[in-house]
């Protein structure tokens, strides 16, 4: 049993944080929205009123917010995990942030003497629930060996990627590779349903074959369903997907694919499909394969 400070219950940190205390685990929560920590009370955590109280004592602390600046604020700021962190804790960042401040929070970390993983997932909402996410870790490998069983609670594929920087790094060609999976479904179900096909029989026919895919499997249906409740929203999506592409930027790369599918993001969110799940992206796609002519669709 580990004492686990636990700061973002979200769609991805709820489940997670669950699965600390089916685990065993010592887990004391914190959310800004204060009334999603009810529930993790209500099953046996510990409340906190700030990050650092969070962080009190723990052996690991475990973030998974939004974006860069607010996993700078919840460890960095004035009070953020890393001040109520006693020193040999483990911070480990499971958001999706920039690999560069994952860098920057690792140095501030080990000037304190904490140790820090940057340690994104993957599997989305549903392997959140039943503990099969993938996790992807950049850090001391020494660190990643500590705080293993915490790690085995949340997922079920933990992978060393290398050192700080390197786990945001890998999450984010993964991003790029989930968003064309995403794109390539949309555009199948969209001719199907333009050539007279019946979507579920088109889609219960490939599922098995060479286009087979996560993102078929689980989104296709929700498609054909018009169920866009989100697993993973489109808003997080484009930020994902804009740190990808700021990442090619510095390589000098050019990822025209991504770059469009950003794009097409950008047209769902400008009709206020933002909070939706990935999967209403095909409503921008039925919209934008009907248009005469390319355009640029950004928002």
């Amino acid at each position: 049993m580990k004492r686990v400070g636990f700061i973002g219950l979200g769609t991805m940190g709820r489940p997670m944080a669950l699965n600390l205390l089916k685990a065993g685990h010592l887990v004391r929560v914190f959310n800004r929205t204060r009334v999603r920590m009810e529930p993790l009370i209500a099953a046996g955590a510990l409340g906190a009123d700030s990050p650092a109280d969070a962080a009190c004592d723990a052996d690991v602390v475990v973030t998974v917010v939004s974006d860069s600046p607010d996993v700078r604020e919840v460890i960095l700021g004035a009070n953020g995990a890393l001040s109520g962190c006693r020193a040999g804790a483990v911070i480990v960042d499971m958001s999706t942030i920039s690999p560069a401040v994952a860098v920057e929070i690792g140095q501030a970390c080990r000037e304190r003497g904490v140790e820090f993983l940057d340690a994104p997932v993957t599997g989305g909402e549903s392997g959140a629930i039943a503990g099969t996410l993938s996790i992807l870790v950049g850090g001391n490998m020494d660190a990643l060996e500590r705080v293993r069983d915490v790690l085995d609670a949340i997922g079920s594929k933990v992978t060393y990627m290398g050192p700080n920087g390197a786990g945001q790094s890998a999450k984010l060609c993964n991003q790029v590779v989930c968003v064309l999976n995403i794109l390539a479904v949309c555009e199948g179900l969209t001719l199907a349903e333009a050539l007279g096909l019946d979507k579920a029989t088109w889609l219960e026919a490939v599922r098995e074959g060479a286009a087979a895919s996560w993102m078929l499997s689980n989104l296709g249906p929700k498609m054909i369903a018009e169920d866009w409740a989100p697993g993973f929203r489109i808003a997080l999506q484009r930020k994902d997907l804009r740190l990808a592409l700021e990442a090619a930027a510095q390589a000098k790369l050019s990822l025209a694919g991504t770059s469009l599918v950003q794009e097409e993001f950008g047209f769902a969110e400008a009709n206020g499909w933002g909070e939706q799940g990935t999967q209403a992206l095909i409503k921008a796609v039925r919209n934008l394969a009907k248009q005469p002519s390319p355009q640029s669709f950004e928002a």
